[in-house]
């Protein structure tokens, strides 16, 4: 339920967070710095869903699998798992980066603009 979603604004390019629990195709989100607005398509909620669920999932498995183990290495398990984790932050700020909405629009400047 803490978890967040990495992202990254499209007009002044800051990042920031929208809790995971929130962040649903259609719902509207403001950027901090600018107050722009955010809206995530159903493909880009999609992808960190799968993400997510992929991620913990697996991390809820081996967590399983090492408590029935019983006599298995803490240290190594734990170390493996903090590499996951933060590969999984790696993964979700690489989607931020290439699902990204489009920049703002810019006022063409030129003959068409003088006339306006």
């Amino acid at each position: 339920m803490t978890w967040e979603v990495p992202v990254i604004c499209k007009s002044c390019n800051q990042g920031f967070a929208v809790p995971y629990r929130h962040f649903q195709a259609g719902v509207v989100f403001y950027c901090p710095s600018c107050s722009a607005s955010f809206v995530p398509r159903s493909t880009m909620v999609r992808t960190i869903r799968e993400t997510f669920e992929g991620f913990y999932g697996r991390r809820r498995a081996e967590r399983d699998a090492f408590e029935r183990g019983g006599a298995g290495d803490g240290a190594a398990f734990k170390a493996r798992q903090a590499a996951e984790l933060d590969a999984f932050k790696k993964d979700l700020d690489r989607i931020a980066r290439e699902r990204r909405p489009a920049g703002k629009l810019v006022r063409p400047t030129g003959i068409a603009s003088m006339f306006s």
